[in-house]
């Protein structure tokens, strides 16, 4: 039997910021479970094993084997989250023996004035960040920015960044969860004590420099795509319609993620359809070639993902 649009049972973690939804992951024990169809059960881990090129792409078997590349979430925050920094790749493989985390984010819905930490408004050194560190004035070092929905955010390993409270957002990374806190508001976790800090770690890997572009600048594109990020991990467009639109996937050599961050509409493929509506996620095989969508609403957004 061929492979089909593929729907998957979100995984849910509560935070102490908030919680998370990891729609299609296969990092660690949060593994993704099918939820449709004949192969309804069996996770990704195994889909990869089984189907290999079919399902991911031949160029992305290839390149990682077994390991699902990329990891898909929808964040919603009634807090701050840690100040942090992501290592890239060859640092996490050296460490951890674990992918980076290069990552995105879509803003879906904020209150009026909510703020991203995005880098740092001055550039600096490690001594200076070490001493606003141990003295506490490391706030004002924070580039904090005004989200409104339909903003993108960009974070490259090495930037300092956070979510703070009252976003929602879908969020797009490589498969790994390595974190390293710089700064946690002195909160305390569930065992009762300070949340681990990694600042040596972080110091390591980030970005000193001042960053200047802080979201993304695109015009969403009606019945059609707004190209949104375009790196060596995945590439991520929006797709806004109003009227049924086709999408034409067959030089792609790639899976296709669709997140719906807006309305409702079907998806139909020559190996089936199925409905998907906003804060759920399909993961379309690299063996499906043609894909039509029909809005159920009178608008819909999508975001696009595939590795480039």
């Amino acid at each position: 039997m061929n492979l089909y649009p593929l729907k998957f049972t979100p995984i849910l973690k509560p935070k102490i910021w908030g919680h998370e939804s990891w729609q299609l992951s296969a990092y660690g024990d949060s593994i993704s479970v099918v939820e449709n169809g004949y192969l309804a059960g069996n996770d990704l881990n195994e889909l990869v094993e089984v189907y290999m090129g079919e399902l991911v792409g031949d160029h992305v078997f290839e390149h990682f084997g077994g390991l699902f590349p990329l990891l898909f979430k929808f964040i919603e925050t009634n807090a701050n989250l840690s100040v942090q920094v992501h290592p890239g790749d060859e640092v996490a493989l050296e460490r951890h023996g674990s992918l980076g985390k290069d990552e995105m984010w879509y803003v879906i819905r904020s209150k009026p004035h909510a703020q991203l930490i995005l880098g740092l408004t001055e550039d600096i050194d490690r001594e200076i960040l070490s001493n606003r560190l141990r003295t506490k004035n490391f706030n004002s070092l924070l580039n904090k920015v005004e989200v409104a929905p339909g903003d993108v955010a960009l974070i490259p390993h090495g930037l300092v960044h956070a979510l703070r409270e009252n976003v929602y957002v879908a969020e797009i990374q490589e498969t790994s969860d390595l974190t390293y806190r710089l700064h946690d508001y002195d909160r305390i976790g569930a065992d009762g004590k300070p949340r681990e800090l990694h600042i040596e770690q972080a110091m390591e890997v980030m970005d000193y420099r001042r960053h200047t572009q802080a979201l993304v600048d695109y015009r969403p594109v009606m019945n059609g795509a707004a190209n949104l990020a375009e790196n060596e991990h995945f590439t991520t467009n929006l797709l806004c319609f109003d009227r049924k639109i086709g999408r034409d996937y067959a030089p792609l050599d790639s899976f296709v993620v669709y997140m719906c961050v807006g309305g409702a509409a079907e998806v139909e493929t020559e190996e089936g359809s199925v409905l998907l509506s906003e804060s759920e996620t399909l993961l379309l095989p690299a063996s499906i070639d043609e894909v039509f969508l029909t809005p159920r609403t009178k608008e819909v957004r999508l975001l696009e993902v595939y590795v480039p």
